[in-house]
């Protein structure tokens, strides 16, 4: 488990790196060709569009893993240690099923989409194309929220909320 946990670990940091490296080198050149020689390739806005979507949803999926999502420990911690942890396991289904239910629709719409065969408007590829970020990363934010559900159920009470503030910290 361990290295397909590495696997996926480095195609979300390789994928976030490479999207947002793209997307501003092609801004760049844009702004030089739009400001030096008024012309423009083109397909360039559509595309950093989704590249900055991309590293986004993606770096959402890196934020589960990483722990660094907004949470409300300090409302938590004021109930007893078995609450607490009832809470914490209570947010992270709902979580899993969140994100479960986005990547189902998401799968659903994009094959809707491929089988009507619509094209983006400036770069002309299969539309369903760009779209498949939507249940890739909320598949991936899936096995976090899972991964970390299964952890919370492990660890005792008294160290969960302060094995997530060193997760935190670190």
């Amino acid at each position: 488990m361990k290295v397909l946990n590495s696997i996926i670990n480095k195609f979300e940091e390789i994928v976030v790196i490479i999207s947002l490296a793209v997307a501003t080198i092609l801004t760049f050149i844009e702004v030089i060709l739009r400001k030096f020689f008024g012309s423009s390739l083109g397909f360039t806005h559509e595309l950093v569009v989704y590249l900055l979507i991309t590293a986004g949803l993606i770096g959402a999926s890196i934020g589960v893993r990483e722990k660094v999502h907004l949470g409300v420990d300090i409302v938590i911690q004021q109930f007893p240690l078995g609450l607490q942890k009832t809470i914490v396991i209570v947010t992270q289904m709902a979580s899993v099923l969140f994100c479960l239910i986005i990547a189902i629709l998401g799968v659903q719409q994009v094959q809707n989409i491929a089988k009507f065969g619509q094209v983006t408007p400036e770069m002309e590829i299969p539309f369903f194309i760009p779209l498949l970020i939507v249940p890739i990363s909320f598949g991936l934010m899936t096995l976090r929220f899972t991964q970390q559900l299964i952890q919370s159920i492990r660890t005792p009470a008294k160290g969960l909320l302060q094995e997530e503030d060193d997760a935190v910290h670190e």
